[in-house]
């Protein structure tokens, strides 16, 4: 079977944009996550927590979807579900920050909400795009 390099290029060059651009974000957390822990915070270190959890949610599944899409599976059940994981991870640092940051623990935290509601939303966007795609390749096995 031929390896389709196109895909493999584009999938390599945005996890590298992905890299690049969460590595100066997550010592922005990292430091503050180990700073509260140190100062018995739960609050603040359960809020900075959550965050990473959410990055690695969303880089464990784009892991999986990059192993399934170089395979040649692309619509399969384990690609939508991947997608819809990192809509809600998207979603996680909205949570996080409005109601642990700002309510429980009083920070005044600027991030851009804007930014994770829309990146969120697409990935639920493409789960269903991806959902249907495996809904019409089921129905197609099933035709004879």
């Amino acid at each position: 079977m031929k390896k389709n390099t196109s895909i493999s290029f584009i999938t390599g060059f945005f996890l590298y944009f992905l890299f690049v651009s969460y590595y100066n974000h997550a010592s922005d957390i990292y430091v503050p996550l180990k700073q509260s822990i140190a100062d018995g915070n739960i609050a603040t270190a359960i809020m900075f927590g959550l965050e990473i959890l959410a990055i690695l949610t969303i880089a464990t599944s784009i892991i999986l979807l990059v192993k399934n899409i170089s395979n040649g599976r692309f619509f399969t059940k384990r690609n939508y579900v991947c997608f819809y994981v990192m809509g809600f991870a998207f979603y996680i640092p909205i949570f996080d920050y409005a109601i642990i940051g700002r309510m429980i623990a009083h920070l005044d935290i600027q991030i851009d909400y804007a930014l994770y509601l829309a990146a969120g939303t697409f990935m639920f966007i493409l789960a269903q795009i991806f959902h249907y795609g495996y809904r019409l390749k089921e129905e197609q096995e099933l035709t004879i």
